[in-house]
């Protein structure tokens, strides 16, 4: 990692691993079951200090945070409301340099207007439709350039 804090955000799943008669609560980080989740979350590791979900009904939520098993997304909820959560979410990353976006249109666009103009926004998958998501979460997470250009630290290797 650089000098920079960098801090990355997914969205929730409407997939979980639980079923909606679950009666307890379970850690966020494994409340949430789909492909897409988890290549998001294993990029997020692999590129950042720290990282936290953005949930269409409790906003910011920490990976190790219990939650129970809830149904609801952000689309779902009134303009005011979508802002409320993309404002507090934004303010919970307040301190990085550098915000890593790994999410949907629908939460992604809440929370880019929401954050801070001094912070750096880093959206790799903004464009890239959603199937096409696995190889660009894949090198993510394998820590290979997304575009696909070398670095000049990758030149002085060789």
């Amino acid at each position: 990692m650089s000098d920079q804090t960098v801090v990355g955000i997914t969205a929730c799943s409407k997939s979980k691993s639980v079923d909606d008669d679950f009666q307890g609560k379970i850690e966020a980080q494994h409340l949430y079951d789909s492909w897409l989740f988890d290549s998001r979350r294993d990029a997020l590791e692999a590129n950042c200090d720290e990282w936290a979900i953005f949930s269409g009904k409790f906003g910011y939520v920490e990976p190790d945070e219990k939650l129970p098993w809830y149904d609801q997304q952000i689309s779902e909820l009134p303009e005011d409301e979508q802002w409320e959560l993309a404002e507090e979410v934004a303010g919970n990353v307040g301190h990085a340099d550098k915000v890593l976006i790994l999410m949907g249109r629908d939460y992604a666009e809440k929370l880019k207007d929401a954050l801070d103009a001094s912070v750096t926004i880093w959206d790799p998958l903004e464009g890239v439709q959603l199937f096409d998501q696995r190889g660009k979460l894949k090198e993510l997470a394998d820590g290979t350039d997304p575009t696909g250009q070398t670095t000049f630290a990758e030149l002085d290797n060789e």
